[in-house]
Protein backbone atom coordinates (compact mmCIF):
# COMPACT_ATOMS: atom_id res chain seq x y z
CA UNK A 1 0.00 0.00 0.00
CA UNK A 2 1.64 3.27 -1.16
CA UNK A 3 -0.11 6.99 -0.62
CA UNK A 4 -3.37 5.49 0.34
CA UNK A 5 -3.81 3.13 -2.72
CA UNK A 6 -3.76 -0.64 -3.38
CA UNK A 7 -0.88 -0.36 -6.65
CA UNK A 8 -0.98 -4.64 -8.40
CA UNK A 9 1.45 -2.98 -10.75
CA UNK A 10 5.30 -4.06 -10.50
CA UNK A 11 6.84 -1.37 -12.24
CA UNK A 12 9.77 -3.10 -12.67
CA UNK A 13 9.00 -6.43 -13.73
CA UNK A 14 8.62 -6.98 -18.08
CA UNK A 15 6.02 -7.67 -19.45
CA UNK A 16 2.43 -6.88 -20.23
CA UNK A 17 0.44 -6.13 -16.61
CA UNK A 18 -3.22 -5.21 -16.41
CA UNK A 19 -5.12 -4.24 -13.26
CA UNK A 20 -6.97 -1.47 -11.24
CA UNK A 21 -5.56 0.77 -8.25
CA UNK A 22 -7.79 0.24 -5.51
CA UNK A 23 -8.46 3.17 -3.21
CA UNK A 24 -10.93 2.18 0.06
CA UNK A 25 -13.56 4.34 0.79
CA UNK A 26 -16.21 3.60 2.77
CA UNK A 27 -19.68 5.01 1.53
CA UNK A 28 -23.35 5.01 3.02
CA UNK A 29 -23.94 0.94 1.49
CA UNK A 30 -20.45 -0.49 2.33
CA UNK A 31 -17.44 0.37 4.50
CA UNK A 32 -15.47 -1.92 2.38
CA UNK A 33 -16.07 -0.21 -1.12
CA UNK A 34 -13.11 0.20 -3.10
CA UNK A 35 -12.70 2.83 -6.02
CA UNK A 36 -10.97 0.81 -9.09
CA UNK A 37 -8.98 2.77 -12.04
CA UNK A 38 -7.53 0.84 -14.69
CA UNK A 39 -4.27 0.98 -15.34
CA UNK A 40 -1.80 -1.30 -17.77
CA UNK A 41 1.46 -1.16 -17.55
CA UNK A 42 3.95 -2.37 -20.86
CA UNK A 43 7.99 -2.63 -20.05
CA UNK A 44 10.16 -4.45 -22.54
CA UNK A 45 13.69 -4.36 -21.49
CA UNK A 46 15.39 -0.78 -21.12
CA UNK A 47 14.55 2.44 -22.83
CA UNK A 48 12.59 5.39 -22.52
CA UNK A 49 9.13 5.63 -20.43
CA UNK A 50 6.00 7.11 -21.23
CA UNK A 51 2.73 7.63 -19.18
CA UNK A 52 -0.62 8.21 -20.78
CA UNK A 53 -3.23 9.58 -19.23
CA UNK A 54 -6.51 10.79 -19.34
CA UNK A 55 -9.82 11.43 -17.16
CA UNK A 56 -8.40 14.24 -14.99
CA UNK A 57 -12.07 15.54 -15.77
CA UNK A 58 -14.84 12.74 -16.39
CA UNK A 59 -16.31 15.35 -18.18
CA UNK A 60 -13.68 15.33 -21.44
CA UNK A 61 -14.42 12.13 -22.73
CA UNK A 62 -11.96 12.02 -25.49
CA UNK A 63 -8.88 10.93 -24.05
CA UNK A 64 -10.55 8.35 -21.79
CA UNK A 65 -12.03 6.77 -25.20
CA UNK A 66 -8.82 6.84 -27.11
CA UNK A 67 -6.44 5.18 -24.36
CA UNK A 68 -9.08 2.76 -23.72
CA UNK A 69 -9.01 1.82 -27.30
CA UNK A 70 -4.60 2.01 -26.98
CA UNK A 71 -4.49 -0.30 -24.52
CA UNK A 72 -6.44 -3.46 -26.02
CA UNK A 73 -4.19 -2.72 -29.06
CA UNK A 74 -0.48 -2.14 -27.70
CA UNK A 75 2.15 -5.10 -28.22
CA UNK A 76 4.63 -5.17 -25.56
CA UNK A 77 6.62 -6.91 -27.80
CA UNK A 78 6.14 -3.86 -30.55
CA UNK A 79 8.07 -1.49 -27.69
CA UNK A 80 11.38 -0.53 -26.08
CA UNK A 81 10.68 0.73 -22.73
CA UNK A 82 7.49 1.25 -20.60
CA UNK A 83 4.15 2.35 -21.07
CA UNK A 84 1.86 3.06 -18.46
CA UNK A 85 -1.56 4.07 -19.44
CA UNK A 86 -4.58 5.44 -16.82
CA UNK A 87 -7.60 6.09 -19.45
CA UNK A 88 -9.69 7.10 -16.21
CA UNK A 89 -7.23 8.87 -13.76
CA UNK A 90 -10.55 10.78 -11.72
CA UNK A 91 -12.84 7.57 -12.29
CA UNK A 92 -15.57 8.97 -10.01
CA UNK A 93 -16.12 11.90 -11.77
CA UNK A 94 -15.66 9.66 -15.41
CA UNK A 95 -18.92 7.79 -13.89
CA UNK A 96 -20.71 10.44 -13.37
CA UNK A 97 -19.78 12.59 -16.03
CA UNK A 98 -19.08 15.59 -14.34
CA UNK A 99 -15.62 17.78 -13.89
CA UNK A 100 -14.73 16.76 -10.46
CA UNK A 101 -15.24 13.58 -8.24
CA UNK A 102 -19.19 13.17 -7.00
CA UNK A 103 -17.26 11.44 -3.80
CA UNK A 104 -15.44 14.27 -2.73
CA UNK A 105 -15.94 17.56 -5.18
CA UNK A 106 -11.69 17.16 -5.98
CA UNK A 107 -10.54 18.33 -8.96
CA UNK A 108 -7.26 15.94 -10.37
CA UNK A 109 -5.49 18.80 -11.64
CA UNK A 110 -5.97 20.82 -8.40
CA UNK A 111 -4.91 18.31 -6.36
CA UNK A 112 -1.20 17.90 -6.49
CA UNK A 113 0.93 17.21 -4.37
CA UNK A 114 -1.92 15.79 -2.90
CA UNK A 115 -2.26 13.62 0.56
CA UNK A 116 -2.09 9.94 1.18
CA UNK A 117 -4.54 9.96 4.10
CA UNK A 118 -6.88 12.13 2.33
CA UNK A 119 -9.51 12.17 0.27
CA UNK A 120 -9.85 9.69 -2.70
CA UNK A 121 -8.66 12.45 -5.19
CA UNK A 122 -5.62 13.60 -2.50
CA UNK A 123 -4.45 9.98 -2.89
CA UNK A 124 -4.79 9.41 -6.45
CA UNK A 125 -2.67 12.67 -6.70
CA UNK A 126 -0.13 11.45 -4.43
CA UNK A 127 0.58 7.89 -6.15
CA UNK A 128 0.81 10.27 -9.53
CA UNK A 129 3.16 12.68 -7.57
CA UNK A 130 5.53 9.78 -6.34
Amino acid sequence: MHSGLVNPIDFLREGRQAGHLAIPYSIDRSPYYQIRIPILRLKNSEGPSLLLMAGNHGDEYEGELQLGRLMRLLDVAEIRGAVTILPMANLPAVMAAKRCSPFDDGNLNRAFPGDPTGSPTARMADFLEH
